[in-house]
């Protein structure tokens, strides 16, 4: 090979890493400026260490639905999740995931849980909304 060839491939390199690296910064701040946003994802790392995905959308007559998607360590992690509509105007409405960890003795086999919960909550098409995990 050629000194021009390896020059080339050189640079080709650079500016595909220079590239990646951009992209990867655009999509990390989208992913953390549309967490104000109504209808865009919140992705939180919860102190399990997993991500869980908060999806959310206005469908008209004051009704909400959200999906929360993601994973937990084992099947022996359990989350129940509710709205809290408070009465306000906008209403300030948190939708709160509560992961119960399980106990010392409990045997678990180690497969990552898939997490795929959905719902729906009245509201009006102002409301505020938060998701939280406990």
């Amino acid at each position: 090979m050629g000194r021009k060839n390896i020059l080339g491939i050189g640079i080709l390199l650079v500016v595909l890493i220079l590239a990646g690296g951009l992209l990867y910064y655009l999509y990390t701040n989208h992913e953390q400026d549309n967490t104000i946003d109504i209808g865009d994802t919140i992705i939180l790392d919860d102190s399990i260490g997993e991500n869980l995905n908060f999806e959310y959308e206005y469908v008209g007559d004051n009704r909400w639905e959200y999906i929360i998607t993601g994973t937990l360590p084992n099947p022996c992690y359990e989350i129940k999740t509710e709205a809290i509509v408070m009465e306000s105007f906008p209403e300030q409405v948190i939708v709160r995931s509560t992961i119960t960890l399980p106990s010392e003795d409990m045997v678990c086999i180690q497969v990552i849980q898939e997490v795929y919960e959905e719902g729906e909550f009245l509201a009006s098409e102002e409301a505020i909304v938060r998701f939280e995990t406990k």
